[in-house]
């Protein structure tokens, strides 16, 4: 078996998930893949990737680790990521894949798949087969009414996939290096203006995936890490200049003074002033 099978774009543009390019492989050890980053090959740089193996075997390799995947597992690719993998020589997967988009996918798909592939092992394979089965279907005779049917298949599948699967790789954690290096530009940048999208942007996240990993990673939220700089910087000020109020609050970010010692008050307990007469020198 050597199936592709492509998919016309949507009339409706907000399904939460809708498939590109569908197909298989069976008996046919010659599988080989090798994309770089950010590859345009099929939409990637901008298109999710899911595999499912129903037998055989296969490997993925990922950074330094390679990985054997057999019947019941399988492999995300989020968009942009180098792809790598291929069947084995003697005994090759029979495999099924899915390239799809949607709107808010991080979202739905809880991140799975941004920063490195996601491997995962079924505990149940057969409804995941029976719902992969039913896109092929659907793509063999595709109508234009069969837009709906593929896109809630395709919904179901993933919903399943997260419901049912267990990780089998062990995550580098490329995502808590990305966020760090953002946290530490917001403390050394953080009387500028800042949003939410620009700090997501530093990291090469979106918003909802970088406010989530940000809280998960330090425990409170990009808000609140930005006001407790302003604060930090602000209490440097306080003790080791005469600078006024004022002029620390706008130093600081803050464009109103009032707000200033509103929050800094929320902080520390004290007023800006109350501070600063304790650390007198």
């Amino acid at each position: 078996m050597k199936e592709h099978i492509f998919l016309p774009k949507p009339i409706f543009q907000r399904h939460s998930c809708f498939p590109d390019f569908i197909g298989g492989y069976s008996d046919f050890p010659e599988h080989d893949v090798n994309r770089e980053y950010a590859t345009t090959e099929n939409n990637l740089d901008r298109y999710y990737n899911l595999h499912i193996v129903l037998g055989g075997k296969g490997y993925l390799h990922s950074d330094s680790m390679t990985y054997e995947l057999t019947e019941g597992q399988g492999f995300l690719y989020g968009p942009g990521l180098r792809q790598t993998y291929h069947a084995d020589s003697r005994d090759p997967w029979n495999i099924r894949w899915v390239h799809f988009f949607g709107v808010r996918l991080e979202e739905l798909l809880d991140g799975k798949g941004l920063d490195e592939p996601w491997l995962f092992q079924l505990s149940d394979p057969a409804p995941v087969g029976s719902l992969i089965d039913r896109l092929l279907q659907l793509g063999r005779g595709y109508e234009v009414d069969d837009e709906y049917a593929a896109a809630a298949t395709l919904y179901e599948l993933l919903t399943r996939i997260q419901a049912t699967a267990a990780q089998l790789n062990v995550s580098v954690n490329q995502a808590a290096d990305k966020i760090r290096a953002a946290a530490n530009y917001i403390r050394a940048h953080c009387s500028d203006p800042f949003t939410l999208e620009q700090a997501a942007a530093i990291a090469g996240f979106s918003p909802h995936y970088f406010s989530r990993r940000f809280n998960k990673t330090f425990g409170k939220s990009f808000s609140d890490f930005l006001m407790e700089s302003r604060i930090l910087q602000a209490k440097r000020l306080l003790a080791s200049t005469s600078l006024s109020i004022k002029l620390i609050a706008l130093e600081t970010g803050f464009s109103q003074t009032s707000y200033f010692s509103k929050c800094f008050k929320s902080l520390e307990g004290m007023t800006p002033l109350q501070f600063r007469e304790m650390h007198k020198t």
